[in-house]
C-alpha cells in the first residue's frame, strides 16, 4: 500500500512466471476501482489471474479503506477527483481503467472531466441510477459496523450472504483492508454503514447523464448474466450516449461477480484487452 497525500493505492505488478511479457513487449498501467463498501486490495485476486501483463494500481476511494473520510455533504464528483489524483500518481497516461459498480461510475465521471486520461474503460455494472430506490441504502445502513476481532468478523461474513459468496481470498483481503483496529482490540468497518448508505441515497443525483457523451475513449460496459441489480435493457439504454461504448453480458456472474469469481472475471478482462488491442500500445 502506497500513501501519498490524500491517496491510498494498492499496487500489483505482473508476476505470473508463465506469462511474463516478452522482451520489448509493452506493459501498460491500469487503474482498478472498487465497488461501494470495499477497498482497492480486493482486486488482488482478479489481477493475479490476469494473463495480460499489466501494472495495476487500485486506489481506495474516499470514505473507503485507508482513504480520507467522505464529507457529509459530498457528491459523487469526489470519486472522480480520487480517480484523477490516482491517475496523476501512476501516470503518465493514457491509462486503462477497470471499475466495478461505484468504481465504474467514478471512472466514467473522471474521463468526462479530463478526456484522454484513459484510452480504454471496462466498467462492470456501473451505478447509473435512473430512479430513487431506498432498498440499497436501507440495507447498507443495517450493516454491523463493529466486531470483537478481525477473525470474528471474517467468521461471521463467511456464513452470511452476500459476503459469504465472495472467493475466500477476496473475503480475506476485504477483512484485511476493510477493517480498522480500535485501541481496545475491537475492529470496525473503515467504510461506515452510514457512509455506504449515503452513497446509495445520493446515487440518483450523480451527473452520469451529462458525463457519458463526453467519454470518447473505447468503453466496454459489462453486465453479469445472473445480476438482479440491473437488466441488460436498462443498462443498454443508459449507455446509449457513450460515443464509443458497447454493452457485453457476462454469463454466470452476478453483481459481485468480480469478487465472487475473480478468475472468471480476469478471463473476461483478458478477452476485452485482446480484442481492443489497448495492451499492445506503449
Amino acid at each position: 500500500m502506497d500513501h501519498v497525500p490524500d491517496l491510498a493505492l494498492s499496487r500489483f505488478e505482473p508476476h505470473s512466471d508463465n506469462d511474463r511479457p516478452r522482451s520489448g513487449e509493452p506493459v501498460r498501467t491500469a487503474l482498478f476501482c472498487h465497488a461501494a463498501g470495499f477497498a482497492g486490495r480486493v482486486w488482488r485476486s482478479a489481477v493475479k489471474n490476469l494473463r495480460t501483463p499489466l501494472r495495476v494500481a487500485a486506489p481506495d476511494l474516499r470514505g473507503h479503506g485507508h482513504a480520507p473520510p467522505l464529507a457529509e455533504d459530498a457528491d459523487w464528483g469526489v470519486f472522480a477527483d480520487d480517480v484523477l489524483a490516482a491517475a496523476r500518481a501512476v501516470g503518465p497516461g493514457p491509462l486503462i481503467g477497470v471499475g466495478h459498480s461505484l468504481g465504474g461510475t467514478a471512472l466514467l465521471l473522471a474521463e468526462s472531466r479530463a478526456p484522454g486520461t484513459f484510452d480504454l474503460l471496462v466498467c462492470y455494472e456501473p451505478i447509473l441510477a435512473t430512479h430513487d430506490d431506498p432498498a440499497f441504502a436501507e440495507a447498507a445502513a443495517r450493516r454491523r459496523a463493529e466486531f470483537p476481532s478481525r477473525a470474528d468478523a471474517l467468521a461471521r461474513w463467511s456464513t452470511r450472504p452476500p459476503l459469504s459468496h465472495l472467493a475466500p481470498e477476496v473475503l480475506a483481503d476485504y477483512a484485511e483492508s476493510g477493517l480498522a483496529e480500535e485501541p481496545d482490540g475491537r475492529v470496525r468497518l473503515r467504510c461506515a454503514p452510514a457512509v455506504e448508505a449515503h452513497l446509495f441515497r445520493t446515487a440518483i443525483s450523480c451527473p452520469w447523464r451529462d458525463a457519458l457523451p463526453l467519454v470518447r475513449c473505447p468503453t466496454v460496459v459489462l453486465r453479469g448474466g445472473e445480476s438482479v441489480v440491473v437488466t441488460g435493457e436498462s443498462l443498454a439504454a443508459a449507455c446509449a450516449d457513450l460515443p464509443a461504448g458497447r454493452v457485453v453480458e457476462v454469463p454466470g456472474l452476478d453483481h459481485l461477480g468480480p469478487l465472487v469469481r475473480p478468475d472468471a472475471f480476469a478471463a473476461v478482462l483478458d478477452g476485452v484487452f485482446a480484442e481492443s488491442g489497448a495492451t499492445a500500445r506503449a
